[in-house]
Formats: structure tokens, sequence, C-alpha cells
């Protein structure tokens, strides 16, 4: 891929984010990926939060306050899983998405039905959901998972044991993996979330920067859609690839005018 000279070039840089502009990237991705599931809190409100651990503002939902903050924790254990050059696994899928559901699933009531048919923390769904696809709030289609409680187990080790194994580009495993993810449901909640978190781990393993799912053109979500049910295999890896380019070419662009020359840092 064309990307590949452009990562060269990002990687010999040594580039650095100040802590402070760190925080704010990792604010903005919470924010981003988020407000794609219906998070009704502003990139302010979220940077106030994630910041103080306070917010202002009125009608603020509480589950929305939650849910920044869980996916900011989720989003600083990929970050760890990053520098610690952990491998994909099954355990740390389930322990990402249970960390963005964690908050909620502990303080707010929004999981009663689930928790009542048995949903135990941690685990794979138990049982079955299904995809909703809306368009202007009206249901458009329903689609059956690929996975069913019964299997979600094993499917998931299959999925994770071919995209280890494989010798496509991180870019077209990122892609694979994340639509997978989504079309088997395996959890009962989080899933497209638990995808995107996803990407960025095996892309930044790579040495790729953390980009955020923000478009104004190219809604994720809608793109992820599109490509199943218009058959266009490769809209996610160019939305991928498109994100981490303009990414780097910033970078690159603002270490033009900065002159900075020190490592890339993650805040745990």
């Amino acid at each position: 891929m064309k990307i590949d000279k452009l990562l060269e070039k990002y990687i010999k840089l040594n580039f650095s984010l100040s802590i402070e502009e760190e925080k704010e990237l990792m604010y903005k991705y919470v924010y981003a990926t988020n407000k794609l599931e219906g998070n009704k809190l502003t990139l302010a409100q979220t940077s106030q939060l994630l910041s103080s651990d306070t917010i202002s503002g009125d009608h603020i939902r509480f589950s929305d306050v939650l849910e920044q903050k869980g996916m900011y924790k989720a989003l600083a254990r990929m970050f760890k899983a990053v520098k610690n050059s952990e491998e994909l696994s099954v355990e740390l899928m389930l322990e990402l998405n249970w960390i963005i559901l964690g908050a909620l699933w502990k303080n707010d009531d929004s999981y009663i039905d689930v928790k009542l048919k048995g949903q135990e923390e941690g685990k794979f769904k138990i049982s079955d959901n299904v995809i909703i696809v809306r368009k202007a709030n009206e249901i458009i289609k329903r689609i059956e998972p690929l996975s069913k409680p019964s299997d979600v187990e094993d499917n998931m080790n299959q999925l994770i044991s071919s995209v280890n194994n494989s010798d496509k580009h991180v870019i077209e495993k990122a892609a694979f993996l994340a639509q997978e993810i989504w079309l088997h449901q395996a959890f009962f909640d989080g899933n497209k979330r638990t995808g995107r978190l996803l990407i960025n781990f095996l892309t930044m393993k790579q040495g790729f920067p953390l980009f955020v799912f923000e478009n104004e053109s190219k809604n994720y979500n809608n793109v992820l859609v599109e490509q199943y049910l218009e058959a266009k295999p490769n809209l996610i890896t160019n939305y991928i690839n498109e994100q981490l380019t303009n990414k780097i070419n910033y970078y690159l662009d603002l270490k033009k005018s900065t002159k900075k020359n020190t490592g890339f840092r993650m805040v745990l």
C-alpha cells in the first residue's frame, strides 16, 4: 500500500504530542466514537468530564456520562496493550468490550433486561440478538447475526486466529475484524465500538498513530452498512486508509512547523 511509505516517514520523525495534546486526542476519540452510537454530549462537555470529572449543561443524560467514562477507560487499556506489545486475543476483545460497557452495567438501568436473562460480566452474549439497520430513524433491514450464543465463542476464537495468521496488510485485517465483529454480534452491546477500538489497536501496533472516527463526508457506521448491503468489500479498508493518511500528513506538516523531535508517548 502507498501508505506504507508515508508510515516510514512518520516513524523516522519519531513524532511526539505533548501530554495535553494526547489527552485532547483521547477526548476527541471518545466523543466521536460514542457520538456514532447516539451519545449527545458535545466535545466540550466530554473534555470537561474526562479532565475534571464534572460536567455542565442542560438535559444531560446520565447514561451518556457513563458511556464516555467507560470508553475513556477502554481507550487507555488499548494504549497499554499496544505499549506492552500484546497480541490480539479473545481475552483482550472481551476485556475491552466490558470496559466500554462497565460503567453503564454497574451504575445504570440500561441493561436490566439482559441481566435478567442471565448475562454475566466479561462474557459473550448469552441470548439471541439482531442487527437493525436504520435510516432517518426508520428500520430498513434486520440482519440475522452470524453467531448464536451457542457458537459465538468458537466463532470468535476462529476469527482471531484467522486475523493473527493472515499475511494481508494490517489495514485490511483491521477492516475485516471490525466488520466480522459487527456481523457476528458477539456481544449484547458495544460491537461496533469494540471493532473500532480494535482497528486502532492493530494499526497502532504497526506504528500508525491513533485516529478518530470523525469524518465530515463519511460516517463510519454508514460505510460499514454500505459495505455489507451493497457487497463492496473495500469500503472500510479505504476508510481506514484515508483516515490514517490524513492523520500522518497532518503530523508531518505539524512537525515541519514545530520542529518537535521526541518520541510518541501514550497516556495510561
